[in-house]
């Protein structure tokens, strides 16, 4: 349970840094007499610019591609203490930024699972890691720096509230950014 108290802290912080994506700086101002003296150079931003969206299970944002590859509901594991069920996300992680990027935390930043109950709309809380050993790679990519241009498998797993309803899954073009679209799996 400390593992994934720490893990979503760490998930919380790193995620933090996504917050920025997107955003736009002031330019400085700058003396009246000094530009009135200078010559300006203007630099034309690069039109490249990728398609910001999220169909057929593809998240495409300015610093990642997200292709969810499956889903998958696991029985609570008792012998590690879980007492619900979890809904396993496995996923294609291609960084396109020019940082190193942890899977894990882009996922967090631009997606939300929620739930509908017969009076409630839960947000579902992201699980311990699946233990399952065809797994272990891909949670040892989750929280791994991802290099520039690379791909890599990763998971992620959310504790479901009730196996019977189905779960939206919620992308954002990061953690304040728009709604991009959604996505429903339906448990049974």
């Amino acid at each position: 349970m400390k593992k994934k108290i720490v893990a979503m802290m760490l998930a919380g912080v790193m995620a933090c840094g996504l917050w920025a994506c997107g955003g736009s700086e002031k330019p400085k101002e700058t003396d009246k007499k000094e530009s009135q003296n200078k010559e300006e150079n203007v630099e034309v931003p690069k039109e490249d610019k990728k398609d910001i969206s999220f169909t057929d299970d593809t998240l495409t944002i300015e610093d990642a591609v997200i292709k969810i590859t499956g889903t998958e509901v696991a029985p609570p594991n008792t012998e590690l203490g879980e007492e619900k069920s979890t809904l396993i996300f496995t996923y294609d992680y291609t960084n396109t930024s020019d940082e190193p990027q942890q899977p894990g935390v882009v996922w967090i930043a631009c997606f939300n699972a929620t739930q509908e109950t017969d009076s409630t709309i839960e947000d579902l809380d992201v699980a311990m890691a699946p233990q399952d050993p065809k797994y272990t790679e891909m949670n040892e990519m989750s929280y791994t720096d991802v290099k520039p241009g690379a791909t890599v498998q990763s998971v992620i797993s959310y504790d479901i509230n009730d196996t019977t309803k189905p779960v939206t899954l919620t992308a954002n073009q990061g953690m304040l950014g728009e709604e991009l679209g959604t996505k429903t799996i339906n448990l049974q």
